[in-house]
């Protein structure tokens, strides 16, 4: 563990947040834990009761995190389970990450503020092959031993015990064995099930004071639960086999039902990646990609019942307050009721001004009554995945997607109003040649050529380099970087004829890090923790793409394993595609590092469908054709599970959101606490999402955007508290003043109060021109010095000692003085000079002792005019003044914004 690390012996006191957290950590309402829908807890009393208590971690940043359905679906499923207590945490920010080792602090998670090492199983999402190194990070600033075998024996209700590590998700299924060094043990498949079960073996085992080995062996009996410590090579070096009695040779991945109600759990205060409600409505491909990873672990196919995909998205949107929600599917158009349920859900939510989005869909099936169902009051954009520029790839891949199909999709899209496209492909597909590479940009030219009639078509590219998969037919496959690079280049030459087109390429280095790591073996695991001891992490962000791979490569070299990934980097294309049957057929049958891991696929079966793609043989969806005899469907994974689709029913007028200027309020308000954290743009969501919720007739805006006719009377600086602000609201129709302000309220947290509402003219001034004064209040003291400084200078020491008469005399400096110049810039990053002395009315200080004040603090009350166009003085301003003044450094804290005062008040 690093110098910085804590002591997992640390305790399960919550840490001192707000000494920790604020305004030097970017976006810190990220770690408040404060979402809508978090669950009132006595965290003390819920603390000792639980008989198992779950840390769930998304290995990203919170916005990445909070986005995720499956990880809100399982916290909310667990918290559902009886004497089961669930938190969640999320990676921080790299800002954080250094505060908490250079405090020593331990990572926590966002709701307790407990630290990570108190709990009882740490769980963690790994969804992608290089997202190893941010677990790691994660388990370092926890003060958790980062290997799996360091973790010691001692039972989980040993204060001193560290918590069980596990990982769960699509890279942990498909191929654990580069991270297993790291987990006492992996969640295979769908977790809704799983979890809830090994929490109550963790409970019994916890309460028998059962060794960490002993528990470790009751969850490895457990379907679903691969504990990689009970398994070690074979004799051919290669495959895993089971070290003690009683373990089953393979562990086959768990399957569940979908439960869209879940999904509803939370609603972040800041903007996230996914900003909507997201509700399942089929789990599981059949279509048989041959490239397609989740779509060969995630069979059979299960379909939500319509009903209950209409009732959790009418109940989601009522409870969350959001704008927009989206149909989660792999493949959204196979599930043969989205039209109904689109239809149906149009019409029940007509009057709320909300909007449906698709993920990718199949544009096969995109037609005039899926076009009719997306969007709503603003049309979003719409994203295809061809993945393939020639039919003959096409076929070979199994994309069972036509030229001819692809067109009639395209036109569709524009008949319904669509200009902008998004087109997904890929390069490196087995048996790909230059003619399919150019056939890319032949595809598009073609399409656009095609739809000219209709208007101009924008397509937005992205081109993926081709990354073999386990568990899929292509898990054979051989690739090459420095072939990578060509056929880019060669793609880009072709794509710079065409116009309307902007092209995103993904980088060839990360490629084949991913393609190294996600068919590698348990050699990897020195390689991935040398890889993030030399600097990787955020291993997903453009940004990192430099430094994750000079560390990986780094990293690679020093393990031995530098001749393996050069292999990789120079070695033969598609070299499977040159053996004959026979030897195909040998050389598939070899050992894997995932063999062991039983996710349905047989895999004689993979080696067949291998054999039929280099044969250009498609093989149709079996949930719509005949059984492909994979081997999934069973009693143990289950089955297909198809609905018929219901009858479409008419589609009722859409329309536009209600617009009348009929009535208006003005609410005073306090925004104060944890809220001060949260920046004014999430403020004026979180009310938008308040107003929904409350059903009050509001009055929106016209345009491509509608939002509610809200208006604030000046918007509050990050950090700082408001006592007393204003704020007006447009309604269509007269309403009860007393009566909204309740309901309105009912749905706002605790911490943003409403204290008055009156009436004011529709049609009169706006709030921002009535604002004449800002009064502000905030303790300034000095910066200490760090000792070295002090020992050196005794001077500064004593210029810290700011008496009350001193303080006088800096205020009546600042007060007497004919200007007070601030230079900044102006939204162009231009440098500009103000004179503010006309913005400051009124400066004063106190240093009176009994407010828990040090002898050189002093709360400072400023009173500042705002101009008719919002400007005014800010307290940093207000500080620099009285730096220059005082002749030291000083800081401001505790900050407020006690009132604004309105010319008609």
């Amino acid at each position: 563990m690093s110098a910085g690390a804590v002591s997992a012996e640390a305790g399960s006191a919550p840490i001192d947040f707000d000494a920790l957290v604020d305004l030097g950590i970017s976006k810190p309402a990220r770690y408040l834990g404060n979402e809508l829908g978090v669950m009132p807890r006595d965290w003390e009393r819920d603390w000792r009761a639980a008989g198992v208590r779950w840390a769930l971690t998304y290995p990203e940043v919170y916005e990445v995190g909070a986005s995720n359905t499956g990880h809100i679906i399982l916290y909310s499923i667990l918290n559902a389970v009886p004497a089961q207590l669930c938190d969640r945490a999320y990676l921080p920010a790299p800002d954080l990450a250094d505060r908490l080792r250079q405090r020593r602090q331990p990572l926590f998670a966002v709701e307790s503020r407990r630290p990570l090492a108190a709990f009882d199983i740490l769980g963690f999402s790994l969804s992608y092959e290089l997202g190893g190194t941010n677990i790691l990070t994660m388990l370092e600033l926890a003060g958790i031993p980062i290997r799996a075998a360091d973790r010691g024996d001692l039972p989980l209700d040993d204060p001193a015990a560290p918590p069980l590590i596990f990982a769960g998700g699509p890279t942990a299924t498909s191929n654990p064995e580069p991270y297993a060094a790291f987990f006492d043990f992996v969640a295979l498949g769908d977790g809704e099930e799983l979890l809830p079960e090994i929490g109550l073996v963790v409970a019994e085992a916890r309460a028998a004071g059962l060794s960490r080995r002993a528990l470790l062996r009751d969850l490895a009996q457990v379907p679903g639960v691969y504990v990689p410590a009970l398994y070690g090579p074979g004799a051919d070096g290669v495959s895993l086999q089971p070290i003690e009695p009683g373990l089953p040779p393979r562990i086959q991945r768990r399957t569940a039902t979908p439960m869209p109600h879940y999904a509803m759990g939370l609603v972040p205060h800041i903007e996230t990646v996914h900003d909507r409600l997201t509700v399942e409505i089929r789990r599981g491909c059949t279509r048989g990609c041959r490239f397609c990873q989740p779509g060969m672990l995630t069979r059979p196919a299960r379909d939500v019942e319509p009903e209950a995909v209409i009732e959790a998205v009418e109940e989601g949107m009522r409870r969350t307050g959001y704008s927009d929600f989206s149909l989660l599917s792999l493949s959204c158009s196979d599930y043969l009721a989205l039209p109904a349920v689109g239809v149906e859900l149009r019409n029940r939510l007509a009057e709320r001004n909300v909007s449906l989005t698709l993920p990718s869909q199949r544009v096969d099936r995109f037609d005039e009554n899926i076009a009719h169902i997306l969007g709503g009051t603003r049309k979003g954009g719409l994203t295809f995945a061809p993945e393939a520029g020639t039919q003959r790839l096409r076929d070979i891949v199994n994309k069972g997607l036509t030229d001819a199909e692809l067109l009639r999709g395209i036109r569709t899209a524009m008949q319904s109003g669509y200009r902008k496209v998004k087109l997904y492909f890929m390069i490196g597909l087995p048996g790909e040649t230059d003619a399919d590479v150019l056939g890319i940009a032949e595809t598009c030219r073609a399409l656009q050529r095609d739809c000219a009639d209709l208007g101009r078509l924008e397509l937005n590219l992205t081109i993926s380099n081709f990354t073999p998969k386990p568990h899929t037919p292509f898990q054979w496959h051989s690739v090459s970087t420095a072939e990578f690079v060509r056929r880019q280049q060669l793609l880009r030459s072709a794509l710079r004829q065409l116009r309307g087109i902007k092209t995103n390429v993904t980088d060839v280095r990360l490629s084949a890090i991913e393609d190294f790591v996600g068919r590698g073996d348990r050699r990897l695991a020195p390689v991935l923790e040398a890889a993030w001891r030399a600097g990787a992490g955020l291993d997903a962000w453009f940004e990192s793409a430099d430094r994750t791979h000079a560390a990986w490569t780094a990293a690679i070299e020093a393990a031995g394993l530098g001749g393996r990934y050069r292999a990789l980097e120079m070695g033969a294309w598609s070299s499977a595609e040159a053996l004959s049957a026979e030897d195909l057929e040998a050389f598939c049958a070899q050992p894997l590092p995932w063999d062991h891991i039983d996710a349905g696929l047989e895999k004689r079966w993979l080696a067949e469908d291998l054999q039929r793609a280099l044969a250009a043989l498609v093989v149709p969806d079996c949930s719509f054709a005949g059984c492909s005899s994979c081997g999934v469907c069973g009693p143990e994974l289950g089955h297909n599970v198809v609905i018929a689709p219901p009858p479409i029913p008419p589609l009722e007028a859409q329309r536009a959101p209600a617009s009348e200027r009929v009535f208006r309020l003005r609410f005073g308000f306090a925004k104060t606490g944890s809220l001060a954290l949260i920046s004014h743009l999430d403020t004026v969501r979180l009310l938008e999402r308040a107003l929904r919720r409350s059903g009050l007739p509001v009055s929106f805006t016209g345009g491509f955007h509608p939002l509610p006719r809200l208006q604030f009377a000046l918007s509050l600086p990050l950090g700082v508290e408001g006592l007393g602000e204003w704020m007006d609201l447009e309604f269509t129709e007269a309403c009860d003043p007393a009566a909204v302000r309740q309901a309105l309220q009912a749905e706002l947290p605790a911490e943003f109060r409403l204290l008055s509402v009156g009436e004011v003219a529709v049609f009169g001034p706006s709030l921002s021109q009535e604002v004449e004064a800002a009064l502000w209040q905030f303790t300034a003291s000095p910066v200490e010095p760090d000792a070295p400084r002090a020992e050196a200078d005794p001077e500064l020491v004593e210029q810290q000692l700011l008496s009350f008469p001193r303080w006088q005399a800096a205020v009546a400096a600042v007060l007497q003085a004919e200007s007070l110049p601030w230079a900044d810039t102006d939204k162009k990053g231009r440098p500009r000079q103000r004179d503010c002395r006309p913005y400051l009315l009124d400066l004063a200080v106190d240093t009176s002792a009994g407010a828990g004040l040090h002898a050189a603090e002093a709360v400072v009350t400023v009173r500042a005019w705002v101009d008719p166009q919002g400007r005014s003085l800010r307290p940093e301003q207000v500080i620099h003044w009285l730096d220059e003044a005082l002749g030291c450094r000083l800081r401001a804290s505790r900050t407020q914004r006690q009132g604004l005062i309105l010319r008609a008040c």
